[in-house]
This record gives C-alpha cells, sequence and structure tokens, in this order.
C-alpha cells in the first residue's frame, strides 16, 4: 500500500513539474480518476470492524439476551418428588396404629421437644403427640404430660361408651352382641375409675400402685374383644375403638414407668 502510493505521488509530482517546465501559468485540474486515486491512497485503511453499522438499542439489547442465553445453560427439569413410601422396601410392614381417626379425628402434634422425648418412650409415639395436644397445658414435665394422656384416655372411654350404647340401643342388634356390648360398657366404666385411682396415685406420689391401676385398664380393654370371641358372634362392632383405647392406655403406662427412671 505504502509502495503504491509513492509511485502516484511521484507521477503526480513528474506531471507537475513538466508542466511548470513547458512554461504553463497554472496546472490542470486532476481529473476525476487521479483525484479518487489520491483520496483513496490518502484515506486510512479502515478494519472490517469499524465498518460495520453500529448497531441499534433495541438491536443492542437482544444481542446481550442472545449472549446470555448462550453463555448461560438452560435449567433441566427437576426430576418428580418420590416418596419416602415409594423408597420402602417391598413388603415392609406399615405401623398398625398410623392414627386415632375414632376418637381423635383430627390429628395435630406438637413442635414442643420435650413432648416429643417423652411420647418416644412410648410404643406409639405420633399417638401419643396426637392426644395430648387437645389437652397442653403449656407445661411439658412428664407428671403434667401423663395427665395430658390419661384425659386423652379419659375421653376415649367417654366416646367408647356413646357408641357402644348407640349400637346397643337398636333393636336389630341380635341379643349375643348386645351380651357383648354390656361387658364392653361396663369395661370402659371401670376404665374411667381406673383414670380416678391412677390421678390419686399421682398426687400421693405412689408410682407402683399407679402403675398397678394403669396396667390393669390395658388388660380390661381386652376383655372386650375376648368377649365377642367367646360368644362366637363374629368380629366386635367396637373393635376399631378398642384398638385405639389400647394405644393410649399403652401409652399411660409407657410415661408412668419413665417416671422411675
Amino acid at each position: 500500500m505504502e509502495l503504491n502510493k509513492s509511485i502516484l505521488l511521484l507521477l503526480i509530482s513528474s506531471s507537475l513539474i513538466s508542466a511548470f517546465a513547458n512554461g504553463q501559468d497554472a496546472s490542470p485540474a486532476p481529473s476525476p480518476a487521479v483525484i479518487s486515486l489520491i483520496s483513496k491512497a490518502t484515506s486510512p485503511r479502515q478494519s472490517p470492524s469499524s465498518t460495520a453499522s453500529a448497531p441499534s438499542p433495541s438491536q443492542s439489547s437482544s444481542l446481550f439476551a442472545s449472549s446470555d442465553s448462550k453463555s448461560v445453560p438452560a435449567e433441566s427439569p427437576l426430576p418428580p418428588a418420590t416418596s419416602a413410601r415409594t423408597n420402602a422396601p417391598a413388603g415392609a410392614a406399615e405401623d398398625s396404629h398410623e392414627g386415632l381417626p375414632l376418637l381423635f379425628p383430627n390429628p395435630s402434634s406438637s413442635g414442643n421437644p420435650v413432648l416429643k422425648k417423652i411420647c418416644d418412650s412410648t410404643d406409639h409415639p405420633t399417638e401419643c403427640l396426637t392426644s395430648i395436644t387437645p389437652f397442653q397445658t403449656g407445661e411439658s414435665d412428664p407428671v403434667s404430660v401423663l395427665k395430658m394422656e390419661m384425659q386423652a384416655l379419659r375421653q376415649g372411654f367417654k366416646k367408647a361408651i356413646a357408641k357402644a350404647t348407640e349400637i346397643n340401643d337398636d333393636p336389630a342388634v341380635a341379643i349375643e352382641v348386645k351380651g357383648c356390648l354390656d361387658t364392653c360398657l361396663e369395661i370402659y366404666d371401670s376404665g374411667l375409675y381406673d383414670l380416678d385411682d391412677a390421678l390419686e396415685a399421682i398426687n400421693s406420689h405412689d408410682i407402683d400402685r399407679l402403675k398397678t391401676v394403669l396396667s390393669a385398664a390395658v388388660s380390661d380393654i381386652e376383655t372386650c374383644e375376648e368377649a365377642f370371641e367367646e360368644e362366637g358372634t363374629g368380629d366386635s362392632p367396637m373393635k376399631e375403638f378398642d384398638k385405639e383405647l389400647t394405644t393410649l392406655a399403652s401409652n399411660n403406662l409407657a410415661i408412668a414407668s419413665a417416671l422411675l427412671r
């Protein structure tokens, strides 16, 4: 490029010198071709990037967006969530007491860590928390928690009495079934007296008596189901109630036993 410029300037200079040498007053105007060559020779060479037109603001935004979309890979969709039950081993045994739908149909539990620790000492910790929540007094020592669970069992006995009485008053129910229900009603009523004795034992700090009374409550509930088995009337209409009552009675006994540790 520099060589071409030098040659061109040399030619122009030679032309001017020749004109002066011939006695001309002024040099003729350069031709358009010469002017074009001079312009091209003297103007700086522009790079391809500088000759490109600048993008408009809207184009600039789209370019940044395009750049961002290329630099940041799109997130792949998350895998579907799987429940713990789905991942459980095939054939795993499920807890037979997943709740207390008859005695406490609206399950709720406390987030109190002290209550949880006490209920964890029972065979049915979930049912323990569910049943004591309606009776919370703000205290969480073992004796107070035991009293709450005793209140839950008391309410359970009352609901069982109401259900057994309803079935027993139905004229369509067989007399054999009514006889078994009479036994159940006696057991439930006796359970209320057992809880009264248990409360007296707590107030007198007689832990041995407390355990004896609560143990009797557990075995008495089983007597209701045994009555139907001995009579051969088929499944007891109080079977589910008795299962939940046994759960509560078992929890009471477990908490009382923990007081001795």
